[in-house]
């Protein structure tokens, strides 16, 4: 049995959809627990409650935190001493081992913040990152997301480290790094690119192929491509609105088909893993829907199952 600590306040479309969400997942999941943590002013939804058997309601914890974090605090000390948010119990969960994985759709930079205060980091000056999972089948990586904004070489030496490892352990294919670059000339990038460039040519571990370009996020034999959080933020949220934006072309022409709605749903159902911290944490789209938060709750399971961030700590040692 796995047990997902969902943490329903953060999300754009608010507490009721995650609490679809949870809904859902318990009815079609014999092998997964959640606890529900919300805030005091959201009333449960009863009648979806009576939906539930009594032993998928067994399954199901509700939490009530009497604290918030807004989408405009910001990242301070303060936030610390806010022990009864939804997002620090389910936090506190984890590191209690009362749940295996918490997932959370709320500001990235509490989260961030807050995950290396009440866990801890695997090692240290070794950062957190955030990693998405471009492709399945081969494991193609992206890191970093948006939970480091300004990167010191050392910092993405650390990112390579740890994606390399999440993709040697959720897949049976050696990792092979490449650097986000404007270019593969040894004179292109900055400062820090260059530097982090010869860092990562002196490693053993993980293999480095070099600079990578922007159209190797889907194509060639880097799956694991390595960027600061600013670029790799923006870098997905462009390709996720271009997808997006293409996918609503093709439908207003009458062109869509069945496969290809099928890829488009699978993909958009989905979370970044937070990874170099002692637990296991996904984080989901602050835009997701009832299906994007499910994807993201499966996605958490397949974590928690595979026992990632204690697997990773272990490769780390």
């Amino acid at each position: 049995m796995i047990r997902v600590a969902l943490d329903a306040i953060g999300g754009d479309s608010g507490p009721r959809v995650a609490f679809e969400c949870a809904i859902n997942v318990i009815s079609n999941h014999s092998n997964i627990e959640i606890q529900f943590f919300y805030h005091q002013s959201f009333s449960i939804p009863t009648n979806l409650l009576r939906a539930l058997t009594s032993g998928q309601r067994n399954r199901l914890t509700l939490i009530s935190c009497a604290d918030l974090y807004s989408a405009n605090d910001e990242v301070s000390r303060a936030l610390f001493r806010r022990t009864d948010t939804s997002l620090y119990q389910a936090l506190l969960s984890l590191k209690n081992k009362q749940s295996d994985v918490v997932v959370t759709f709320g500001n990235t930079g509490i989260m961030v913040a807050l995950a290396r205060y009440i866990l801890g980091l695997l090692k240290p000056k070794l950062y957190p990152t955030l990693i998405r999972e471009l492709s399945l089948k081969p494991l193609r990586c992206l890191t970093d997301l948006g939970a480091n904004v300004h990167c010191a070489p050392q910092m993405l030496l650390g990112f390579s480290e740890l994606a390399a490892a999440y993709v040697e352990e959720l897949s049976n294919e050696k990792a092979n790094v490449g650097l986000l670059n404007v270019g593969l000339e040894a004179s292109k990038g900055s400062d820090v690119v260059r530097e982090t460039n010869d860092l990562l040519s002196s490693m053993n571990w993980p293999h480095y192929s070099g600079y990578a370009e922007g159209y190797e996020l889907f194509q060639g034999s880097k799956n694991v491509i390595i960027c600061d959080g600013m670029v790799g933020n923006a870098v997905l949220k462009a390709s996720e609105g271009l997808f997006h934006f293409l996918m609503k072309k093709l439908n207003d022409q009458g062109v869509m088909d069945s496969a290809l709605m099928s890829f488009y749903q699978t993909e958009r159902r989905h979370g970044a893993c937070l990874v170099g911290v002692r637990g296991n944490l996904v984080k989901g789209h602050g835009e997701s829907d009832v299906k994007a938060m499910i994807g993201a709750v499966e996605y958490a399971v397949k974590i928690a199952q595979a026992q990632l961030s204690e697997k990773i700590a272990q490769r780390l040692m």
